[in-house]
Order: C-alpha cells, then sequence, then structure tokens
C-alpha cells in the first residue's frame, strides 16, 4: 500500500509537467442559435486556434482564437479571443474560451450593441492524430453597453482538423 501512494506521489506530478503537444486547429460547427427561445436559426461557425502558447503548463495549455458566426436568418459575429485547454486526459479536453467580437444583425435577433461577448465551455475528444470533435455551449451578450441586452445562447456541434 506504501508503494503503490509513494508511486502515486513520483508519477502524478510528471504527467502533468507538461501540456500535451498540439496543433494549430481549424474548427468546423454547425448547431443552433437561440437555442434557449422561440426564434431559433441554424448557426455556422469557422473558427481558428494557435498553438502559439500563451500559457502551458501542466494540463492548461491558453492559445488565442479567431472566428466567424453566421446564421441562417443573416446574422454574423465576427470574433478574436484566447481558449483555456483543460486536458482531463490526452483525449478528453474541456476548454471554457473568452472572446469579444462584432455582431451584425441581419434579419435575425436584434442584441442591443454591436459589440458582444461570447463565453463558452466545450468538451471534446481529441484523436491521436490531434484532430477534435465535441460539442460547445456559449453565452453571447454586450454586458449591459447597449440599449438592451436581450443575450443569447448557441449549441454547437463541431469538428477540429489539425494544419
Amino acid at each position: 500500500m506504501k508503494a503503490t501512494i509513494l508511486a502515486l506521489l513520483i508519477l502524478t506530478p510528471s504527467l502533468f509537467s507538461q501540456s500535451p503537444r498540439d496543433a494549430n486547429l481549424i474548427y468546423f460547427g454547425a448547431g443552433i442559435f437561440n437555442v434557449m427561445r422561440n426564434q431559433k436559426a441554424a448557426n455556422f461557425q469557422l473558427e481558428l486556434r494557435s498553438n502559439f502558447p500563451i500559457y502551458s503548463k501542466g494540463p492548461l495549455f491558453i492559445r488565442p482564437l479567431v472566428g466567424g458566426m453566421g446564421t441562417t436568418r443573416g446574422s454574423g459575429y465576427i470574433y478574436g479571443g484566447i481558449a483555456f485547454d483543460i486536458f482531463l486526459t490526452p483525449s478528453c479536453v474541456f476548454t471554457p474560451s473568452f472572446a469579444p467580437g462584432i455582431y451584425f444583425k441581419g434579419s435575425g435577433m436584434d442584441l442591443g450593441f454591436p459589440l458582444e461577448f461570447r463565453s463558452a465551455v466545450e468538451l471534446t475528444y481529441r484523436t491521436k492524430k490531434l484532430s477534435r470533435f465535441g460539442a460547445m455551449f456559449y453565452h453571447m451578450s454586450n454586458a449591459s453597453i447597449g440599449h438592451k441586452n436581450p443575450g443569447t445562447e448557441c449549441l454547437v456541434f463541431f469538428y477540429g482538423v489539425p494544419f
């Protein structure tokens, strides 16, 4: 028993001493815009995530991201931000992210102000070839800096391809 505990104490820090190697990723996603309300629309997004580490230690890998989203109602969102990859295992990654951007209403939902902030969480499966697939849930809001702030939620399923 003592040998098992000693082995775990010795091996555990080495497992988390470096973040797993990762790649630049391009995410292709589709889902539902305004998933919690009646005025739903299909949502399509394209996102690039750099493998440049803003921070990389233990199971945490912080990286920049840029992307764009469009809906079947003509709305769009162009954004840039950061993603916090937390490697639960080498193949299971939990990623909160934050990305401010510019929202275009089109004939879709009026979010009250062009500047919107996206807060997201995602859970992905990462393959041995470093591609990913999973689901992302996010909230977009203008943080009450606009004339109104209804906010919206989106559910997106995606495939991430290394490049």
